[in-house]
């Protein structure tokens, strides 16, 4: 059997760990008669398992045949991206005839006879969703890596658009913390302000111990000591696991390597899309005598308004966590170790 786990960022791998309720809460909201919300913003650190996480709602809703699931690459044009999957669908594309939806203008469909071309890529997605709509079926819009571009600031407007003329079109989307605050921020986009959020949370450590122990036919001793390890870090856990299965007769040198390949294919560029001032929080972090929010505050010389800012906007982003008020700790395996390196580089390449 070959390795069931993978180093691949974006790939689905064999073996994987939902986070259920998440799934089921997202799953539940947008399968009501009447959801109280149509949309969902997906956030997480790179390697959480972001793309995994839409992927798993997307394949269970398109078991449902009320569903019609459309994912979109961010890179290009989005719209017009959506309404030619949205006619390449079987269904869709016979509904568009009956309705003599004349879409010929945008290089898809064929010219009908008496009907005027729609030359306006929205409203052309208005008949089309109408369509839809009569035919009691949903449509859900994935997009993993979203960012603020011109390009997904056009759909989100026009989504906006799609919305308030009560269609039946939902969107789930994916991104970087950063990458999502600064969309919701932009002009024009009030609405996605009020749009439900989801912080992808750790992956169980029990759940985690469980798979390493049937996959890697470990005792449940061992499975339970790596998946503390992983601290539930979705990459990690797929990394430890996959060198693991290699060489489970020398655990460390597992571990090492497994260390060694999140610091270069994960942890190097967590550490560029830091500021500065991030950089120095999480160093004094490592560097503090202990995990306490005022030991870190005295190792930085800040106060607590000066401190607040960062440690939040670390939180948001996945690289630390606090399980109770006055603590802050790494949400990563490692990472203190390697932010320490990474100063004493530059403090190297200094002198």
């Amino acid at each position: 059997m070959s390795n069931p786990y993978t180093l691949v960022f974006g790939q689905s791998p064999l073996e994987i760990i939902e986070r259920k309720s998440q799934i089921e809460n997202i799953i539940s909201m947008f399968s009501a008669e009447r959801p109280s919300n149509y949309l969902n913003l997906v956030t997480g650190i790179r390697g959480s398992g972001k793309t995994v996480f839409i992927s798993t709602i997307a394949k269970r809703l398109s078991e449902n045949k009320d569903w019609i699931i459309v994912n979109l690459n961010p890179k290009r044009d989005l719209l017009n991206g959506l309404a030619a999957a949205l006619y390449s669908n079987k269904r869709v594309n016979l509904w568009i005839k009956e309705a003599k939806i004349n879409l010929s203008f945008f290089g898809f469909g064929v010219e009908i006879k008496g009907e005027p071309q729609i030359v306006d890529i929205e409203v052309a997605l208005n008949r089309m969703l109408n369509a839809i709509k009569k035919n009691r079926q949903r449509v859900l819009i994935t997009i993993d890596e979203a960012s603020n571009s011109k390009n997904m600031r056009a759909f989100a407007s026009a989504y906006q658009l799609l919305l308030r003329e009560d269609l039946p079109v939902f969107l789930l989307m994916s991104g970087l913390y950063k990458s999502i605050d600064a969309l919701r921020n932009a002009d024009g986009m009030t609405f996605l302000e009020r749009a439900p959020r989801t912080l992808l949370a750790p992956l169980k450590e029990d759940a985690i111990a469980e798979n390493y122990n049937s996959t890697l036919s470990l005792s449940m001793d061992k499975a339970m000591y790596l998946a503390r390890t992983t601290k539930g870090y979705s990459f990690a856990f797929q990394t430890v696991g996959y060198f693991v299965w290699d060489n489970t007769d020398n655990i460390d040198k597992a571990l090492s390597d497994a260390r060694d390949y999140l610091y270069e294919f994960s942890y190097n560029k967590i550490w560029t899309e830091l500021s500065s001032k991030d950089r120095a929080v999480v160093i004094a972090m490592a560097k503090a005598s202990s995990n306490e929010v005022s030991a870190i505050r005295e190792k930085l010389g800040y106060t607590s308004n000066q401190f607040n800012p960062y440690r939040d906007r670390l939180l948001k982003a996945g690289v630390v966590y606090s399980e109770e008020n006055g603590l802050l700790d790494f949400a990563l395996p490692w990472f203190g170790e390697y932010a320490t390196m990474m100063e004493e580089r530059l403090h190297g390449g200094m002198e």
